[in-house]
């Protein structure tokens, strides 16, 4: 349960970062030296932590992110579960999701719940780590390798996606409810 109100980490020219720090709970990252200390997919591989940005903004295809701390065994990424991630009370026109699933792409919805009580489902597929961007996604980030538990270095090259999900820019947003699928991972959120 989080107890504190949901921020922005950052805002740029209007975009809202989301501050995601209470939210993520699986470490998805490791290094060749530390291959044990992440498990992105529940089989042992992760991202390589050296190839994702340091903690902080990072600005993807115009749109700046809280990128989470990728060392060490820092929790850095939401994995879906169900849960309502609550967002910073603002009226905008656009959620930016950046996130990626494992062991198949993933075709769902989010809820996007409003203050004024209504809610809307939008429609999501995320693509696999492994795999090429779905319709209606880009790639933000291109690793040539990820990292296997016990091993290091390893093919194949993955992925984060980016996603642009419409809102109703009439209505204060208040929180983005997951699907109930822990192939889900997501790494940011940015309101704009």
């Amino acid at each position: 349960l989080r107890i504190r109100p949901a921020e922005c980490a950052t805002v740029v020219d209007r975009q809202c970062a989301v501050d995601l720090g209470g939210d993520m709970l699986h470490d998805g990252t490791a290094t060749a030296e530390e291959s044990t200390q992440g498990d992105f997919d529940g089989g042992g591989w992760s991202y390589d932590a050296r190839l994702l940005p340091a903690a902080g903004p990072v600005t993807w295809d115009g749109v700046t992110y809280d990128a989470p701390d990728p060392t060490g065994t820092a929790a850095n990424f939401v994995e879906a579960r169900g849960q309502t991630l609550l967002l910073p009370a603002r009226k905008q026109g656009t959620l930016r999701l950046v996130a990626a699933s494992h062991n198949g792409p993933v075709t769902t919805r989010l809820t996007v719940r409003y203050a004024d009580g209504s809610s809307a489902e939008v429609p999501l597929q995320v693509g696999d780590w492994a795999g090429g961007a779905p319709d209606g996604s880009t790639v933000v980030l291109d690793m040539p390798h990820r990292i296997k538990s016990g091993q290091g270095v390893d093919g194949p090259p993955v992925r984060l996606f980016a996603h642009s999900l419409d809102l109703d820019d009439a209505k204060v947003v208040r929180g983005l409810v997951l699907p109930d699928d822990a192939r889900v991972e997501v790494y940011a959120i940015t309101l704009s």
